[in-house]
Order: structure tokens, then C-alpha cells, then sequence
């Protein structure tokens, strides 16, 4: 079969499914697997944001009428001349999909000639909970139910560490955690996602504020900032936004806990099966006294200390 996938999640997915080989389009921006693990065309940039309309998608034109947002560059020429059988997207409707299991989520086939299946995700567990339906869709349902059940299995047990550590701790509050991400593209400070707050939740951390940013009045500094430069992958790099953010004499410098440089693309927009590594990475440096003896240092090239009070 040959797969066209359109969003990082989706292409993630296909690749712990065990068949990135069948892959012929892929975004090239990363996900939780590096670019290169898919080194078929890549999909050329075109605008920040399109809205995709899934009859169109269909070499025959069959399916919804409507349009999609998706948070993605795409050429729809490029992909539609991967040729490919089916097309894998996710998108930030709701409504793009027939409704499965609870409202948060919904999983669509729309047409034929190539099939194009759009998922909407909302929680981190939604991110999991669509990874059966697609692998049945690929004709491997029970490789997918495996994936599955092992993420979701391995994700709880995270979120458990957290609580039951607070619980064998009276008194222990949560970490709060302040996030610094650079966009070199407008020189501008951007608050994290809705997926980056809940990411830092699963860790057990607090977000606060919305936006950290050099020369911000802080009037509670939080114990933790997470400083990253978008579309830097590599946080053992001398990133901008890291630069900036020593030299901008914040608050934070000098009554954080601790600073560290992360890779924002991987730790705070995370996708797919994608989203246990990035919880665990995170649970790592924002609270490892939760993981006890396995409280290991987070993998450097995804997040490292820079200060540590």
C-alpha cells in the first residue's frame, strides 16, 4: 500500500506500525521519529496554514464537502503525484469525521482512488486511541491493538508515578513551569500550545504564565523554564531562543529552580505514539523525584540543563 501522510502524527504512526517503507509522502517536518526515517518526496512547504477539502483529495472526487483546517504546509500537487492509495491527515475539525467513542475525537474515510482518513485528536489519550482504527484500515489490526494497548498502558503508568508520589508525600506540591519558545521567523516569544500544557500536566508539572519571555514581569517565577527556539531539534545546541533568553535578564534567572534548553517541536507539540516519550522525557527534568531510582537525566538532545539552582 502506498501511504501519503500529511501531519507528523500520522507519519509517526505508520512508522511504530512497522511500515514507514510504505510511505511515499511525508511532511518534512519532523515528528517524533527523525525526518530522515521516511527518505521518500517530502511535501513542499506552501502556506503556514491550508485548508484542505477532502472531496478534492479523491482523484474521483468522492467525499465531504467540507473544509478542514490543518496546521501544516502542503502542496495537495506534490502529494497527489506520490500517487498514493491512501492519504493520512489530521486536522483541528471536529466535524471532519464520524464521532467514535467519546466527542474529544473522531476518526473519517472520505472517498476513493486514493481513501483519505482525517483523525482530530484532542487529549493525549486520543493520540493512542486512533491507533487501532488506522492500523485495521492498513491491514494490520493486530500489530496496531498491540501499539496501543503498550502506549496507553505505558502513559497511565507515567500520570500514576506523578500521583501516587504526591499521595506517599503530604505537604509535596507540584513543580510550576514557565515555557520560553522562540520564533526566529518573527523575532517574538510564543505561549505554548494546548498540547504543550497538557504535555507538561502529564509531567507533572503546572504551567504558569501562559508566556515567558525576557524582560515579562513575573510576579511569581515559576521553579522550572523550559526555554526552546521553533523548529530547533537539537537542545544541545547554542539555539537563539536560548541566547536571547540568557542575555534578557529575566526575572526568572535568578529565582528559577532550574532552566533547561529543549527541543520544542518534539517535547511540546508532540503527535501520535510520539506523545508517552514526550511526557516521560518531560516527567525527567520537571519532576523526577516522582520516578524515584529511575530518575535518570532526560536524553540531551531533547532536553538539558543550563542552570540548575
Amino acid at each position: 500500500m502506498r501511504i501519503a501522510t500529511l501531519t507528523p502524527g500520522v507519519r509517526d504512526t505508520v512508522i511504530e506500525l512497522g511500515l514507514g517503507d510504505w510511505i511515499v509522502c511525508a511532511p518534512d517536518t519532523p515528528g517524533w521519529h527523525p525526518a530522515g526515517s521516511t527518505p521518500r518526496a517530502t511535501i513542499t512547504p506552501m502556506v503556514d496554514q491550508h485548508s484542505i477539502e477532502t472531496a478534492t483529495l479523491g482523484h474521483r472526487g468522492v467525499g465531504s464537502e467540507g473544509r478542514h483546517l490543518i496546521d501544516v504546509t502542503v502542496d495537495f500537487d506534490e502529494v497527489l503525484r506520490s500517487n498514493p492509495d491512501v492519504i493520512l491527515v489530521e486536522t483541528d475539525c471536529s466535524g471532519c469525521g464520524v464521532q467514535s467513542g467519546t466527542p474529544a475525537h473522531s476518526l473519517g474515510v472520505h472517498g476513493d482512488d486514493p481513501k483519505v482518513v482525517t483523525v482530530h485528536p484532542v487529549g493525549l489519550e486520543d493520540e493512542l486511541g486512533w491507533i487501532g482504527p488506522i492500523g485495521t484500515l492498513l491491514g494490520v489490526t493486530e500489530r496496531a491493538v498491540r501499539l496501543q494497548t503498550v502506549r496507553a498502558a505505558r502513559l497511565l503508568a507515567l500520570r500514576m508515578h506523578v500521583a501516587r508520589y504526591l499521595t506517599r508525600t503530604p505537604g509535596t506540591r507540584l513543580p510550576t513551569v514557565a515555557v520560553a519558545n522562540f520564533d526566529p521567523g518573527t523575532g517574538l516569544w510564543s505561549p505554548p500550545s494546548e498540547r504543550g500544557r497538557q504535555l507538561i500536566n502529564a509531567a507533572g508539572g503546572v504551567l504558569i504564565p501562559l508566556r515567558n519571555a525576557p524582560g515579562d514581569i513575573v510576579m511569581n517565577p515559576a521553579d522550572i523554564v523550559l526555554v526552546g527556539t521553533r523548529g530547533v531539534g537539537d537542545a544541545n545546541s547554542d539555539h537563539p531562543g536560548l541566547r536571547a533568553y540568557l542575555a534578557g535578564g529575566s526575572p526568572n534567572l535568578t529565582s528559577a529552580r532550574s532552566i533547561w534548553s529543549i527541543s520544542p517541536d518534539f517535547l511540546l507539540n508532540a503527535k501520535g505514539p510520539g506523545v508517552v516519550g514526550a511526557v516521560e522525557t518531560l516527567l525527567r527534568a520537571i519532576f523526577p523525584a516522582a520516578l524515584g531510582a529511575n530518575g535518570t537525566l532526560p536524553p540531551e538532545h531533547l532536553v538539558r540543563p543550563v542552570l540548575t539552582g
